[in-house]
């Protein structure tokens, strides 16, 4: 936490600097500031005219009804919550023409206060970016990049992580977890004809969210994507985000493949802390094996219909491990797999936004385990997501209503949920 004062200071300084600077210029016109207000963005202040410099301060609060039921074949249990599903507060900046920018998002749904904090320093005439902190990692599926705001199913999530899956699907909540990591991050982009092609790579402890605390026996995670737009850049974000909210007058498509490996995580999915135990080495010590993920996706847009296709593929590493302390019994491929999260999944979303902004969503995921076993933390799964959004004053007002299917088959029979949500979000 101090660290994170001292880097926000910092950068709170270096602007308050160059605004009285610019003041006390005798050279510098009178300098043009403005206070606006824009549905769904927040509001946004901006100074200058030499070097513009801005900030946004953006707040979202969600709250909503689950009614869910689970039936494994011998009983059925029904039940019902009334939660806070998104309390956010984030101010974001941008100062010298966009050259620095910083960020800082707090959480109030759980015991995490900082979700991100965040500084970055563009050079190459923007076409290359550094960037120090935490924030969402570009190491997992397309829409594990953009704000839980833009979901485009609500549900309920705590300090950033889904609590059943719902909000992101089954693909997400059996692979990432977390989509928020702490490290140094380097973006570039440049053009080839009409192509647009944006490089990335990262740093990161490896350790999801827990930017600040130690960790012992484990190192760091390096990861990188490259997405690929064919076809031009989209409208904001909207290259990240499921619903084509900004409806795109022309067909834009994107391509992207990313990767990532954890070297000895104690996390299930290589993106958090202290939830693997029982392996060791040769001398006896606790150890960890290295965590690998391969993804591909694709985004297609136009005049508010989308198409999002992802895949990802979960890994493992490892020499010389053991299952006991006394280095006797080799680890085994199978028993790694009741550790960590080993398989693959497949993700599917479609929706159409009407031009009264009306939409009609769709998701559909498959999980699959390396190892078909009983103890194993993948089980074979498939989602089914069904819901229908109402936007008004452009995203400033979303009331959705969503219902999904999930059926597990484990070995011993399967398993079903129904969940339902109803769910309100105001953005200011």
């Amino acid at each position: 936490m101090q660290k994170l004062l001292i880097l926000t200071i910092a950068a709170l300084f270096v602007f308050s600097t160059n605004v009285k600077a610019q003041l006390y210029d005798q050279k510098v016109k009178k300098i043009d500031s403005t206070f606006v207000y824009v549905n769904g963005e927040g509001t946004f202040i901006n100074f200058g005219n030499k070097q513009p410099s801005s900030l946004n301060i953006l707040a979202a609060v969600q709250s909503g009804l689950q009614f869910s039921s689970i039936d494994d074949g011998s009983s059925k249990e029904t039940s019902s919550r009334m939660s806070m599903n998104l309390v956010r507060l984030g101010i974001t900046g941008s100062f010298y023409n966009d050259n620095l920018t910083m960020g800082v998002v707090s959480d109030f749904t759980g015991t995490v206060g900082i979700l991100e904090a965040y500084v970055g320093l563009s050079f190459w005439e923007k076409r290359m970016k550094v960037i120090l902190g935490e924030r969402q990692t570009h190491t997992n599926n397309r829409l594990a990049m953009a704000d839980e705001r833009f979901s485009q199913f609500l549900s309920q999530s705590i300090s950033g992580s889904s609590t059943d899956g719902i909000v992101y699907g089954g693909l997400m909540q059996n692979f990432v977890g977390a989509t928020r990591e702490g490290g140094i991050y380097l973006e570039t982009n440049f053009s080839i004809n009409n192509f647009r092609i944006y490089p990335m790579l990262s740093v990161t402890t490896g350790n999801g969210q827990a930017f600040f605390d130690e960790q012992n026996n484990t190192d760091f995670k390096y990861g990188g994507r490259l997405d690929i737009m064919p076809l031009g850049d989209f409208k904001k974000n909207n290259a990240y985000i499921a619903h084509d909210l900004y409806r795109e007058e022309k067909l834009k498509l994107a391509i992207g493949v990313a990767g990532s490996y954890n070297v000895k995580t104690n996390n299930l999915m290589g993106n958090g802390i202290e939830n693997v135990a029982g392996i060791y080495d040769e001398d006896g010590e606790e150890t960890f094996a290295d965590y690998r993920k391969f993804i591909v996706d694709f985004m297609l847009k136009k005049d508010g219909f989308s198409l999002v296709g992802e895949y990802m593929n979960g890994t493992i590493k490892g020499e010389n491990l053991y299952s006991n302390s006394l280095a006797t019994v080799q680890l085994t491929a199978e028993e790694a797999s009741t550790k960590y999260s080993v398989g693959e999944a497949y993700n599917v979303q479609a929706s159409y936004i009407f031009k009264k902004g009306l939409a009609i969503d769709f998701r559909y995921s498959n999980i699959k385990p390396e190892f078909d076993i009983e103890d194993s933390i993948i089980q074979n799964q498939n989602w089914y997501t069904f819901g229908v959004n109402q936007f008004i004053k452009n995203n400033a007002l979303k009331v959705g209503v969503n219902t999904s299917y999930i059926d597990y088959e484990y070995e011993t029979g399967n398993t079903t949920k129904w969940s339902t949500n109803i769910a309100v979000q105001l953005i200011f």
